[in-house]
C-alpha cells in the first residue's frame, strides 16, 4: 500500500512504516433491521500492527452473505486504521452475515451478524369485508377481513402487525391483527358504526391498501323496540306450557273444543306444523291449575289439578318429552294452584294450593322420584297461589319471593321449617305479579296486586302496581331494594329472562279487581328491564289483550312465545275472552345483524365441568349464558333461571366452565353465546347433571 510503503514525518522526525498483523471488529455487529433497508449503523473494523498501532492504507475486502449488499467491495483503512461500509439487508428473514477480509492477518475474516425482523411489505386483501352491513353489526366470520403481507421479493412476512381504520364512521372490535408464518393476518370481530359508504384501510409499516366499499345502513326501528309476529292459532287456550328437552312444547288449558271440558294436553313440535295439528295426550284427569316442573331426567312432573274451581286433586302425572305419560303415587293433599320447584339434589318440592275440600294446603310435600313425603314442620303458614319460589344458591333452601309482603326461606331438611326473611318495600300484596331469578341468586319481582278482595292476611290495593324490587341472595344480609318501576302497572303479567340478561315484561292489565277485561286497560306494550342500569324501556305492542291465564316463554331461537288468556270466569261472573292463539315476540337483539353460531356442544355436563363448544365466532364471544327450560302458568315461570358462565377462547370455539355450586339446580338449559351487541346465538339444549 502506498501509505504503508512511504515515510511519515511527525514533528520533523521520520517514522518508518509498520506491517499490519491484525484485523478486529470495532462496531456494527448484532443490529436488527428491515429487509431491503440499510442498517442504521455502519460496520467498522480496525487494522493494527504487532504493537497495537493503527495501520492506515490497508485494503479491506467486504462481502454480504444471505442476500443484500455492501456499499463497497473494497475499502482502505484510514489514518486511524479503520475501514467501514454501509450494509443493505436482503429479503430473507432471520440472520444475515457480512465479512471483512484481509488475507494473512490475524482475525480475518471478521464476521458481522444482523437480524432481519420484517421486510418492506407488500399488502393485499385476501378476504373482503361484506359489501353491506348494519351499523355496529359484528361481521360474520366468513366476511371478516383477511390480509396478506409479503416482502418486496414476494416472500410472506410473519409477525407483522396490520392495523385497520375506516374512512367513514367508527371501526369497532379488535383493530389490529398479526401475520402468521404464511404472512396472513385474520381479523375476528370488526364492525363499522355509522351510515353510508365506507372502506377499511389496512396498514403494515409504510404499506397500506383499502378494502372494497361497504354500505353501512342504519339499524332498523325493530333494533330498538323489537317486533311481533302474526297470530298463531290453537284449538285450546294453552295456559300451562312447558318446553321439553327435544324442543317440543307440552301444553294444556281448562276446556277443550266443546263438548269436551277436560283441557286435554297437546304436544306441539314448532318445526312440524301449526298448533292446531298438535297431537292430543289422552290423560285421565283434568290438569287445569296443576303445578309442574321439568325434572333433571327430562320428564315433566305434574302435581295436582282440577276437581272444580278452588278444589284440587292429589294426583301425580309424569310426561315424557314425546308426550307419553304414566301415573305417579298420589300426594297426601289435593293441590289446585301449587308451585313445583326442582331442588339441587334432583328431588322436587310442591307447595301451596287448595285441596279437595277447598282448604289452603299449608304442608309442602317432597317428591323423591317415587313417593311424596309430607313436611309437617311447615306449620300453619298460608302461602298464596303459585308461590314465587326459587332455590337459594347460597344455602340450598327454597326462597319464597312472593307474592306476600314478607319473603321467607323454607328449609326442606328433616320435617321442614320456615325461616323469616326480609319484607318487601312495596307494602301490599303482589298477587299475579311476576318474578324471575335473572342471575345466580338475584331475583326481580315486578307488578301485581290490585284486587282488594284477594284472600291474604297482607294489605291489598284496588289497582295494580308498576313497581319492581330486586334482592341479591348472595349478600351477607339479603335485602329488597327498589329498581325503576315499569311505565305501566300490570296485573296478570309475565316476566321472561332473555339470553342477553335482560327481563321482558309482557301482557297484563292496569285495571283493578280480580281480572279487568276492559280493552282500554289492557297493557299490550312490552317492556324491557336492564339489570345493568335498572331501567325499563318500552318496546312494541302485541296485538291482543292478554290478561288472566296468559303465558310468555323463551324459545331456543331467542324469541318469546306470548299467548293465551281467558278460558275463565272473571269479575261479576263475566267470562274472560278466550284467546286460542299466541304471537311470537322477536326482541331487539334479533335486528342487530348476524347472529353467532354454535356448531357443536356436549349433550350433558356436570357441576364444575369445563366443556368445549365449537363456534366460528370464537373471536366475537363476549358473554356465555344459559337459561333453564321454562314451565309457565298464571304469571310465573317456575322453570326458568339463568347463570352467566365463565369462558376462554380456544382454537375452535370457547371453553366454558359449568357452575360448580351444588345448589344450582340440575336439569336442561338453553346455552347461548353472545357478541358485544348482545346478539345471541340460537340456544343449544344441554343437560346439567
Amino acid at each position: 500500500a502506498l501509505l504503508a510503503a512511504s515515510s511519515l514525518r511527525c514533528n520533523g522526525t521520520d517514522v518508518q512504516p509498520t506491517d499490519p498483523t491484525t484485523i478486529a471488529m470495532i462496531s456494527g455487529d448484532g443490529q436488527t433491521g428491515t429487509a431491503g433497508h440499510v442498517l442504521a449503523n455502519p460496520l467498522v473494523v480496525e487494522v493494527t500492527d504487532k504493537s497495537g498501532n493503527a495501520v492506515p492504507g490497508v485494503s479491506v475486502s467486504w462481502s454480504a452473505q444471505g442476500g443484500g449488499s455492501v456499499s463497497s467491495a473494497t475499502v482502505q483503512t484510514g489514518s486511524n486504521g479503520k475501514a467501514s461500509i454501509q450494509r443493505t439487508l436482503g429479503s430473507t428473514l432471520g440472520e444475515q452475515a457480512t465479512t471483512a477480509t484481509v488475507t494473512g492477518l490475524d482475525g480475518s475474516p471478521v464476521t458481522f451478524l444482523a437480524t432481519v425482523v420484517t421486510g418492506a411489505p407488500g399488502i393485499s386483501v385476501v378476504t373482503q369485508p361484506p359489501p353491506s352491513a348494519l351499523s355496529g353489526e359484528v361481521f360474520d366470520p366468513t366476511a371478516q377481513p383477511v390480509i396478506s403481507v409479503a416482502d418486496d421479493g414476494g416472500s410472506p412476512l410473519s409477525g407483522v402487525t396490520v392495523a385497520a381504520s375506516v374512512t367513514s364512521g367508527s371501526l369497532e372490535g379488535t383493530t389490529t391483527a398479526t401475520t402468521n408464518a404464511g404472512g396472513i393476518a385474520t381479523f375476528g370481530d370488526l364492525g363499522i358504526r355509522g351510515a353510508g359508504s365506507s372502506t377499511i384501510k389496512f396498514t403494515a409499516g409504510t404499506a397500506s391498501t383499502n378494502s372494497d366499499n361497504i354500505n353501512i345502513s342504519a339499524l332498523p326501528n325493530q333494533a330498538t323496540v323489537g317486533a311481533w309476529g302474526p297470530l298463531v292459532t290453537w284449538d285450546i287456550v294453552p295456559l300451562h306450557m312447558s318446553l321439553m328437552p327435544n324442543g317440543k312444547i307440552i301444553t294444556w288449558g281448562k276446556t277443550d273444543v266443546l263438548p269436551d271440558t277436560m283441557g286435554v294436553p297437546r304436544i306441539w313440535d314448532p318445526t312440524g306444523g301449526p298448533p292446531t295439528s298438535a297431537p292430543k295426550i289422552p290423560v285421565d284427569t283434568m290438569l287445569f291449575c296443576a303445578g309442574f316442573a321439568l325434572m333433571p331426567d327430562g320428564t315433566l312432573l305434574v302435581s295436582g289439578g282440577h276437581l272444580q274451581d278452588d278444589r284440587g286433586i292429589a294426583t301425580t302425572r309424569i310426561f315424557t318429552q314425546d308426550g307419553g305419560w304414566s301415573p305417579g303415587n298420589n300426594m297426601a293433599h289435593g293441590r289446585w294452584y301449587p308451585t313445583v320447584t326442582v331442588l339441587p339434589d334432583g328431588r322436587a318440592l310442591t307447595m301451596a294450593g287448595r285441596d279437595q275440600s277447598k282448604t289452603v294446603v299449608t304442608t309442602p310435600e317432597l317428591w323423591d322420584g317415587t313417593n311424596w313425603t309430607q313436611l309437617t314442620g311447615a306449620g300453619a303458614l298460608e302461602i298464596p297461589y303459585y308461590p314465587r319460589n326459587f332455590v337459594d344458591p347460597k344455602n340450598g333452601m327454597v326462597f319464597n319471593a312472593g307474592e306476600r309482603i314478607d319473603s321467607r326461606w323454607f328449609d326442606v331438611t328433616g320435617q321442614g321449617r320456615w325461616l323469616g326473611g326480609p319484607p318487601h318495600i312495596y307494602r301490599f300484596n303482589r298477587d299475579y305479579g311476576s318474578a324471575v331469578m335473572y342471575e345466580t341468586g338475584k331475583i326481580l319481582v315486578v307488578g301485581g296486586g290490585g284486587n282488594p278482595g284477594w284472600p291474604t292476611p297482607d294489605p291489598t290495593r284496588n289497582v295494580p302496581t308498576a313497581t319492581a324490587e330486586i334482592i341479591d341472595l348472595n349478600a351477607g344480609t339479603p335485602t329488597w331494594v327498589n329498581t325503576s318501576p315499569m311505565a305501566n302497572p300490570r296485573r296478570h303479567m309475565n316476566a321472561t329472562i332473555l339470553p342477553d340478561g335482560q327481563v321482558l315484561a309482557t301482557g297484563g292489565t292496569r285495571g283493578g279487581g280480580f281480572v279487568d277485561i276492559n280493552p282500554g286497560d289492557a297493557v299490550k306494550v312490552a317492556e324491557l328491564w336492564n339489570p345493568k342500569t335498572g331501567q325499563w324501556t318500552s318496546l312494541s305492542s302485541a296485538s291482543k289483550m292478554r290478561v288472566y291465564h296468559s303465558v310468555s316463554m323463551l324459545l331456543p331461537d331467542g324469541t318469546v312465545l306470548h299467548g293465551s288468556s281467558g278460558d275463565a270466569i272473571g269479575d261479576n261472573g263475566v267470562p274472560v275472552p278466550s284467546e286460542r292463539n299466541h304471537e311470537i315476540f322477536s326482541p331487539p337483539y334479533l335486528f342487530k345483524g348476524t347472529r353467532p353460531r354454535i356448531t357443536s356442544a356436549p349433550a350433558a355436563v356436570s357441576h364444575g365441568d369445563v366443556f368445549e363448544v365449537a363456534t366460528p365466532n370464537k373471536a366475537q364471544v363476549t358473554d356465555v349464558r344459559w337459561i333453564r327450560l321454562g314451565a309457565v302458568t298464571h304469571a310465573f315461570d317456575a322453570g326458568q333461571l339463568a347463570n352467566t358462565l365463565s369462558f376462554t377462547p380456544t382454537a375452535s370455539g370457547v371453553s366454558i366452565t359449568a357452575p360448580a355450586n351444588p345448589n344450582i339446580a340440575p336439569g336442561y338449559y338453553m346455552l347461548f353465546i353472545l357478541n358485544r351487541n348482545g346478539v345471541p346465538s340460537e340456544g343449544k339444549i344441554i343437560k346439567f347433571q
